[in-house]
């Protein structure tokens, strides 16, 4: 968040090509009540760049640990869903990655 996206979306290929799984959180921001923000289309850049299948995922619980301070979760409080992968083709606008992403999320 604090180093743009250029730089994230560098950062993130070179972990791909040395074959390391990236986790992104495409929000751009913590919401205050810990509901989740829209998507922004940096995660559709990130997509279209990598021209990898994404994974599509719903962690819930993490808010009242964050809203707590806590790095530690109690067993059962954190629930993961999973999707199935997902990729775009090339020249797919990167708004309508990040929007098509953020409702498969939430339909987890």
């Amino acid at each position: 968040q604090r180093s743009g996206v250029r730089e994230s979306c560098r950062l993130a290929g070179e972990s791909v090509d040395r074959s390391y799984s990236i986790l992104v959180f495409p929000e751009g921001e913590v919401t205050s009540d810990g509901s989740m923000a829209a998507f922004q289309a940096g995660i559709g850049l990130l997509a279209e760049n990598l021209g990898l299948p994404f994974v599509p995922m719903r962690m819930d619980g993490v808010w009242q640990m964050k809203r707590e301070h806590r790095r530690l979760a109690h067993r059962g409080e954190i629930t993961v869903r999973i999707g199935a992968p997902i990729s775009f083709s090339a020249g797919t606008d990167p708004e309508h990655i990040a929007e098509t992403l953020q409702n498969l999320v939430q339909s987890l």
